[in-house]
């Protein structure tokens, strides 16, 4: 089957520059001022050189990998630290005694996360009389026991003494150029354009970049700045955060002096002040600084990204506790409104700008779940569960870790128009699209692609729709419109018909104009020649991307419907994807890096789902 994607014009890409100031009350809003993008973006850098065209592009000062040293000292703040519940304590004593082995082999020799990992799980040894696999240890700790151990044993990278640096740590280095996905490229090279059109054409396009969807906000910090700069802006991480947050809410004016601690509390995030020792203090001061300087540092800015990770974080970092908007938040509403800056997510980033109200109703922020769950259990507006939580008994309020979660509240409320959700097909996610716009009596839905964008604007004038977006990058948008959906039952019994879905590609454009949301194909797609009638049908409809590789040979063909199921230990869904009079497919093809690519958009797809008998 050929590769789906989306294909976007050059005139897409080439955006027009204003020379007008970011201040400028008259200033003309800028084409788009929203790219949303959904994760997977595949970047070459010194820590992914899989990603590289020339795996050889980076010098030696270049950070390749995070080391790990197993000292006693680690090893002690591991045993001590009080993190174990009671219930823990064998995976406890059994990882201290597989990592006490592996001193006795490494010493204090640093390694990489990888050699640690390989070593940890190839490793067998006896423990009060009873043989013990590496292996079993390793899997049986939780996502939140895992990170705990492993940043316990962290220590910072540093580079050659002769390196004559300044700052001796070593940083992650991105490379644009040698980046052999062209729509990673075309992605990030498009937000620096729409910043640029913000900027003018006097001077460089000020970005900042926020890591607050991180569990280690520190990670991705070099990694951003760097590629960025390369493309061609003026670049600063803006150090907000949960932790951040967390530390000016407590009341105390000292709070900021004790960010590790609330990284810990806030993120799960432990000795980071070793392991990015400049970046803590960056931090702190940019803590100690407090709200008004940070708001004076996005007034600057003409762009401002938001990375991957946890949607609830980034929400605790610009939202207080009581769900207000903080200072910072509503300096961004106000410039985003005004077109004095754009913005851009990716992943967490994308989905934490669901928010708002659109036709009187509150727009939810999706944080959790997988389809087959949503399915059977429905959503739930709580805080979503941990992951790995099934293992240790974390998880809290009756959930379990693929349970559908969302604040009901909404997230950023910087796109109102209809939940965003992303890592779309490929993790097979229409279902807990459709059971939470259901559940929410929500009518939009979005769901991004990976290494796809959505690009927003903004209406302006009467005449104007409400908002305009067009795709571009590798694949495409998935959205449900619910309006015209009916239902039965509930629970596990739920039945949905009449639900609506479309799915735009590469240079297809939608807008929203009297609450109705009406699209437009590239011009260089055409109605598929295919008369074939297969059957279609999927027996683990929302495992990997089998939905959508399914929904794309209904597109294709004069097949009329496509028929899959979602069942595990005899309970599940059965969903029907079918054609009805007003159902419209165009495709199209293009050659991408010696490939050729299939691309069938459509509109009008009608789903059914009902419990599978």
């Amino acid at each position: 089957m050929k590769k789906i994607t989306a294909c976007l014009s050059a005139i897409l890409v080439a955006m027009p520059v204003f020379t007008l100031s970011a201040n400028d009350e008259n200033k003309t809003m800028p084409e788009y001022s929203m790219l949303l993008m959904g994760g997977g973006l595949a970047t070459c850098s010194s820590m992914s050189t899989r990603h590289c065209s020339n795996e050889e592009v980076f010098s030696a000062a270049a950070k390749k990998h995070s080391l790990f040293q197993l000292s006693p000292e680690h090893l002690q703040a591991i045993n001590s630290s009080g993190f174990w519940s009671e219930d823990r304590i064998i995976e406890q004593q059994q990882t201290l005694a597989v990592l006490e082995f592996l001193r006795g082999q490494l010493a204090n020799e640093p390694v990489s996360e990888r050699e640690l990992l390989r070593l940890w799980r190839g490793a067998e040894i006896e423990v009060d009389g009873i043989w013990v696999s590496g292996r079993n240890v390793y899997a049986g700790l939780s996502s939140r026991e895992l990170n705990f151990v492993l940043d316990q044993l962290e220590v910072p990278v540093m580079v050659s003494k002769d390196a004559n640096r300044s700052n001796p740590r070593s940083r992650e280095y991105a490379d644009l150029a040698n980046t052999k996905n062209n729509f990673t490229v075309e992605l990030y090279q498009k937000f620096v354009a729409m910043a640029q059109q913000v900027a003018g054409d006097k001077r460089k396009p000020r970005i900042l970049v926020v890591t607050a969807s991180s569990r280690d906000p520190f990670a991705a910090v070099d990694f951003y700045t760097n590629l960025f700069a390369e493309a061609g802006a003026d670049v600063s991480w803006l150090p907000i955060s949960a932790a951040y947050q967390a530390a000016w809410q407590s009341g105390d004016k000292n709070s900021c002096e004790d960010l590790d601690k609330h990284l810990a509390e806030q993120h799960g995030s432990y000795q980071r002040q070793r392991v990015y020792p400049d970046l803590m203090a960056q931090k702190t001061e940019f803590c100690k600084a407090g709200s008004k300087a940070a708001v004076a540092q996005i007034r600057r800015s003409d762009g401002i990204f938001f990375n991957g990770g946890d949607q609830s974080l980034t929400l605790q970092a610009l939202r207080l506790a009581d769900g207000s908007a903080s200072a910072e938040l509503q300096q961004i509403e106000r410039m985003l409104e005004a077109g004095q800056i754009v913005v851009a997510g990716t992943s967490a980033g994308t989905a934490v700008m669901s928010g708002g109200s659109y036709n009187g109703q509150r727009t939810p922020m999706i944080s959790n779940g997988d389809s087959y769950s949503a399915m059977q259990f429905g959503a739930f507006d709580l805080p979503a569960p941990a992951v790995g939580c099934d293992k240790d008994q974390s998880c809290s309020n009756g959930l379990a870790e693929n349970h559908l979660t969302y604040s009901g509240t909404g997230g950023l409320g910087l796109f109102s128009w209809g939940v965003l959700d992303t890592h779309f097909s490929e993790r097979g996610r229409q279902g807990r699209l459709i059971r939470l716009l259901h559940d929410t009596q929500s009518r939009y839905g979005f769901g991004v692609d990976e290494n796809t964008g959505l690009l927003v604007g903004f209406g302006q004038g009467a005449e104007a729709p409400a908002v305009k977006m067009a795709v571009l990058g590798e694949a495409g948008v998935y959205v449900v419109d619910m309006n015209s959906a009916n239902s039965s039952g509930e629970g596990s019994a739920l039945n949905l018909r009449n639900v609506v879905t479309h799915y735009l590609t590469r240079g297809d454009e939608m807008e929203i104009i009297a609450n109705q949301l009406r699209s437009r194909f590239a011009n260089w797609k055409f109605a598929p020649n295919n008369l074939s009638q297969p059957l279609l049908t999927s027996g683990d409809i929302f495992e990997r991307d089998n939905y959508k590789q399914l929904s794309h040979l209904l597109c294709m063909t004069q097949a009329r419907q496509a028929e899959g199921r979602a069942v595990k230990v005899g309970q599940g869904y059965a969903v029907a994807v079918y054609k009805d009079h007003s159902s419209y497919t165009r495709q199209g093809s293009f050659r991408q890096q010696g490939e050729e690519i299939a691309y069938c958009s459509y509109r009008n797809m009608m789903v059914d789902l009902q419990p599978a008998n």
